[in-house]
């Protein structure tokens, strides 16, 4: 388990293990590359928490480049470097896309406990942080962990909802900002103007901020957050950012309409 920790440890300082057996396992395509036999995860935090930003005008995870494209050959080198360790055995990293139930595989190897937003509280880096994990065929153990109490039913996240989407009653999705400002088509006209009260372009993050355990959120440790930060969007570096930043999985038509709700609709100078 040393070797593990220190391989581990070359890209996050917080991880744990945990069984594979009795995780619940999502119906997504990355499904199919679970390897067969799986016998436990590791499970990876990554801090993204840089600063503040008063102008910002798309979630806080976006605002660095794409952490898919940063993080995966992190995690790949990791499963690489294990399974040259352990001959025989299979190691394969997921990020965001994954099949793992994230938040209940991180709790389950000690890492923290789901706020009321149904988000990981960690500790460390409170709920600014992304979930990776290994999974693989060899069986590990890093010993028995038992994930801190760290929501403390304060209902911030609650009361920080602007829209219900947040209840006592649980979680209404169509109702959420963030998935509205994601939402492709034509909108509703109260989802247009939910986009233009809460100014996100992309995003919400008003559980998020308003949770009494993100006050003291340590600073990301990953040195690539800290490169290209962008923390507003406008209509003239829309097709320059896109490609690198989390939320050009999208596309753009749904950037520019976000852009023209919020009164930023005027045509780049190079259009005239």
């Amino acid at each position: 388990m040393e070797g593990i920790g220190q391989r581990i440890e070359k890209i996050t300082d917080t991880w744990g293990i945990c069984p594979f057996e009795g995780i619940p396992l999502l119906p997504v395509r990355s499904r199919k590359r679970l390897p067969e036999g799986a016998k436990s995860i590791i499970v990876l935090l990554f801090g993204y928490y840089t600063e503040e930003y008063p102008q910002r005008n798309i979630a806080r995870y976006a605002v660095a480049d794409d952490y898919h494209t940063i993080l995966l050959p992190k995690l790949q080198g990791l499963a690489d470097e294990l399974a040259e360790a352990f001959p025989g055995e299979a190691f394969v990293p997921f990020i965001d896309a994954s099949p793992i139930a994230e938040v209940e595989a991180a709790c389950r190897a000690g890492l923290g406990q789901p706020g009321k937003n149904g988000l990981l509280i960690n500790p460390c880096y409170g709920s600014y942080c992304f979930i990776g994990e290994v999974v693989t065929t060899a069986l590990l153990d890093r010993g028995t962990l038992k994930g801190p109490a760290l929501c403390t039913g304060c209902d911030a996240c609650i009361r920080a909802c602007p829209t219900g989407a947040l209840s006592e009653k649980g979680f209404c999705l169509e109702k959420c900002r963030s998935y509205i400002t994601q939402k492709k088509g034509e909108l509703a006209d109260w989802e247009s103007q939910e986009i233009r009260l809460g100014g996100k372009v992309w995003g919400c993050d008003c559980c998020v901020d308003a949770c009494p355990r993100n006050r003291q959120a340590r600073q990301s440790r990953v040195p690539e957050f800290y490169e290209n930060r962008e923390p507003v969007l406008t209509l003239e570096v829309v097709e320059k950012l896109y490609p690198v930043k989390a939320y050009g999985w999208r596309g753009q038509k749904v950037l520019y309409r976000n852009l023209s709700l919020l009164g930023n609709n005027k045509k780049n100078e190079n259009d005239k």
